[in-house]
């Protein structure tokens, strides 16, 4: 995966998967259901492919400077979601309602803090796109 349009659209399917969870883990701390604890493990399988993805990512696309730190900062938060939402799945079926109400606080503050660090990637300069790239993306 060696384009920059590859990291385009990869982080595009992180937003749409980021957004969900964060919505799923919203959802349970509401009230707990089948469907939800679903939805969770769902999120869970999703987030957990995309790390795969970027491990495969050619961070060469990247501009120079701290952006490499960046992408490494992503995939720890990413790893950190995704063990954070494991540990939830396995604990709401059973889990005392404080415990699963701070279980649930984690997940969200792990899934923000992918969020946000996905956000330090995408600043300003942080890739080297090419024209023929650009004009492709504008399409």
């Amino acid at each position: 995966m060696h384009s920059p349009l590859f990291w385009i659209e990869w982080l595009d399917r992180l937003d749409r998967v980021l957004r969900s969870a964060r919505q799923d883990v919203g959802m349970l701390t509401r009230a707990v259901s089948p469907r939800g604890i679903e939805a969770i493990a769902r999120s869970r399988r999703q987030l957990a492919l995309l790390t795969n993805d970027l491990r495969l990512l050619d961070r060469n696309v990247l501009a120079a400077g701290t952006t490499q730190s960046a992408a490494d900062n992503l995939q720890k938060a990413l790893d950190a979601a995704v063990a954070q939402l494991g540990s939830v799945a396995e604990l709401l079926p059973a889990g005392a309602s404080p415990l699963r109400e701070r279980a649930l606080a984690a997940a969200d503050s792990t899934l923000r803090d992918s969020c946000y660090e996905a956000a330090m990637l995408l600043g300003p300069g942080r890739f080297a796109v090419s024209q023929r790239t650009a004009d492709r993306v504008r399409l």
